[in-house]
């Protein structure tokens, strides 16, 4: 077959058609081009086509190369980003994209579950991709070879043209072909990688000798208004209900991010919201709740019962352990024993320390109800049916919820009647409670449900936040309104509790959950919180139902 200028103009038109319907659908690419083009300049709208058709017109050349190496080449990259692309967008709604990249190396160790929650939309992502491969390998040998070697090299000032436009739009604009967005998305991700470093010494000493035991438990993906300890009308908490004149429940609190990185590493370092997003690093460098809390003279606890390996996750790096006296995972100690059963571990082991003679501190990642919610107690505490299994992938916003349900109930009101069992006034005890993010199940129950960067819903930072207080020391403190607070108060909540000045904290810190905030609205972020790509800062909104 002869080559013409037509044919090399219809398989452009026909590529370009593919990631327009494909890989962005006609609504993403309808949005973007009427975003720059109005929030933006005619300029910027010409420089995005400009990029967009020659990364098109690129893997063009590299198709109809007359290299057979450079088009096998091509065509197995171009599997391999594609399937990736598509598995990302079936399963969370957008593109996989450079805030994306950021999240999935953060959170490689939930491959497996997510292999086994998302098999159905990986499989149409495969399946799509080897389609289209085969489609344009079998159009490549009807057509004679038009491209020499030498002009594959045009693939370098893609790349680089690519790179230079990611950069420049912060991520706003990540929508270019999979062949180009997947690896350099990926590539500036890690090229980002944040710098480890000592974190600045403590320089205040406390002034008093603080509470003797203290507990801070960040627990995982707890919507804060899907307890009926705060109002749901469902029994997702019965036994906190018993006990709820027991504890200081401050309500729906506002997480400071809705990401379980950007909270942790937040709620350790003290950031406000005021900070973010952090370009300085300082949640990085700043002395960690640890450092005040060896500086007060506690022993501390670091207890991560999501991961096994001594692996650390959430921004923290090994140099925070210098501060940690004991490093506890539960996966660990017990490799057999059921997901499900880690978080009443940790609730032994607190109450073990509740006991000691030492003054202790504990921060505690539990594992809380992460998808898929299922697997995170047993069938034998199903108490709401019909339910999702570990591995459905039915799209049922009811029985997701009712799955969603059971998490709750079994590891936070089951957890807690653990705790509340075993600690005693005597055990001189305080515990800090609350989630790293709350949980968006208004869809389907089964695509992206929290640290969504688009269209994203206040419930995604929606969190629970009390304070079990078995020593009494917090009785001379006045109790302000429900549903006011965040978790940018926590930290200073913390250092208040170990002895330090109130003065200090307020200058350096902020507020505690003491403090009367009245109704000043609530934010938190989207995206980064160090601001690497696309953040958002956006209002946190609750009503009472």
């Amino acid at each position: 077959m002869r080559i013409t200028k037509g044919h090399l103009l219809l398989l452009f038109i026909l590529m370009s058609i593919f990631t327009v319907t494909v890989e962005m659908r006609p609504g993403r690419a309808y949005y973007i081009l009427q975003f720059i083009l109005f929030r933006q300049s005619v300029l910027d709208l010409l420089l995005y086509l400009f990029v967009l058709a020659i990364t098109v017109w690129s893997q063009q050349v590299l198709l109809l190369n007359r290299s057979q190496l450079i088009r096998y080449l091509f065509l197995s990259l171009l599997f391999t980003f594609l399937f990736l692309s598509l598995s990302y967008r079936l399963i969370t709604g957008y593109n996989f994209a450079y805030a994306d990249a950021q999240t999935a190396q953060s959170n490689l160790h939930f491959w497996r579950a997510a292999l086994q929650n998302y098999v159905l939309k990986i499989f149409i992502a495969f399946a799509t991709s080897a389609l289209w491969v085969f489609l344009l390998s079998l159009l490549s040998r009807k057509i004679r070879f038009s491209y020499s070697p030498a002009q594959a090299f045009v693939l370098a000032p893609i790349l680089l043209i690519s790179i230079w436009y990611v950069n420049r739009s912060l991520g706003v604009i990540d929508d270019l072909p999979a062949f180009y967005r997947v690896p350099v998305s990926t590539g500036l991700a890690l090229a980002h990688e944040l710098p480890v470093g000592e974190r600045e010494l403590v320089e205040a000493s406390p002034t008093s000798r603080g509470v003797q035991h203290l507990f801070l438990i960040v627990d995982e993906s707890i919507t804060g208004s899907s307890l009926s300890l705060n109002g749901n009308i469902v029994r997702t908490t019965p036994y906190l209900e018993t006990i709820k004149d027991s504890i200081i429940n401050f309500g729906v609190a506002s997480a400071i991010t809705n990401n379980s990185a950007g909270s942790n590493i937040a709620l350790m370092s003290g950031m406000q919201v005021k900070d973010l997003p952090d370009k300085e690093r300082k949640a990085l460098t700043s002395p960690s709740i640890f450092q005040y809390a060896k500086q007060a003279g506690y022993i501390t606890y670091f207890v991560d019962a999501q991961l096994g390996r001594k692996a650390l996750q959430n921004y923290m790096s090994p140099s925070d352990l210098n501060y940690v006296d004991h490093f506890i995972q539960p996966a660990e100690l017990d490799p057999a024993l059921p997901y499900f059963m880690r978080d009443y571990k940790v609730a032994e082991l607190l109450v073990k320390l509740s006991k000691s003679e030492q003054k202790v501190f504990v921060y505690v990642n539990k594992v809380g109800a992460h998808w898929p919610y299922a697997r995170t107690y047993p069938e034998t505490a199903t108490v709401f049916k019909p339910v999702l299994s570990t591995s459905s992938m039915i799209k049922d916003k009811n029985r997701s919820v009712n799955t969603y349900n059971n998490a709750i109930r079994w590891t936070v009101d089951g957890f807690w009647k653990e705790l509340m069992q075993g600690i005693t006034p005597a055990d001189s005890t305080v515990i800090v409670y609350t989630s790293d993010h709350g949980q968006n199940l208004e869809g389907d129950g089964i695509s992206i449900t929290h640290a969504s960067t688009n269209e994203t819903k206040p419930i995604e930072a929606n969190v629970p936040l009390w304070i079990m207080d078995r020593s009494n020391v917090l009785s001379g403190y006045t109790t302000p309104a429900p549903n006011q607070q965040s978790h940018e108060q926590v930290f200073p909540t913390l250092l208040l509790l170990q002895g330090y000045s109130p003065q200090f904290i307020k200058s350096t810190y902020g507020s505690t959950l003491f403090e009367e905030k009245g109704n000043r609205q609530r934010y938190f972020l989207t995206g980064d919180i160090f601001g690497r790509g696309k953040t958002t800062m956006l209002p946190f909104d609750y009503t009472i139902k």
